[in-house]
């Protein structure tokens, strides 16, 4: 009596790997027409700014700095930065006993499911905004 194969070694039992996008990016190529942050001129360009006044929103958004995500919630993450350098009370706890801005909490003007799949509009933005009082 022969019994049934149920080790790893049966290809039904297998775990295939996932499957690979046909495309992806990683540090994409900035056009020739922009400058990056990080180069020489970049790094004229902000001690310019520096030296004029001109960088006054600059230290209270790069504290909250994040990186967002879902690719498609470059909307929803700008507007938590803003949110959060504003100091703007989101009248409710992120975790504990921290009340704090995340994406999630930006539901009054667009399904998030949605916002995850086709990001959201810059009318959306401004009304999400002044949802939080903005």
């Amino acid at each position: 009596m022969m019994a049934k194969s149920n080790d790893l070694t049966d290809s039904k039992n297998i775990a295939q790997p996932p499957t690979k996008p046909s495309r992806t990016f990683y540090r994409r190529t900035l056009p020739s027409s922009l400058t990056s942050f990080s180069s020489f001129e970049g790094k004229e360009i902000f001690a310019s700014a520096m030296s004029t006044g001109g960088t006054s929103a600059f230290f209270s958004l790069i504290e909250q700095l994040q990186t967002q995500p879902e690719p498609a919630y470059c909307g929803l993450t700008t507007l938590v930065i803003i949110l959060n350098a504003l100091a703007v009370d989101p009248r409710r706890s992120w975790k504990g006993p921290w009340r704090w801005y995340e994406e999630s909490m930006l539901n009054c003007c667009v399904d998030l499911d949605l916002a995850k799949e086709t990001g959201i509009t810059f009318s959306t933005f401004a009304c999400l905004a002044k949802c939080q009082g903005l």
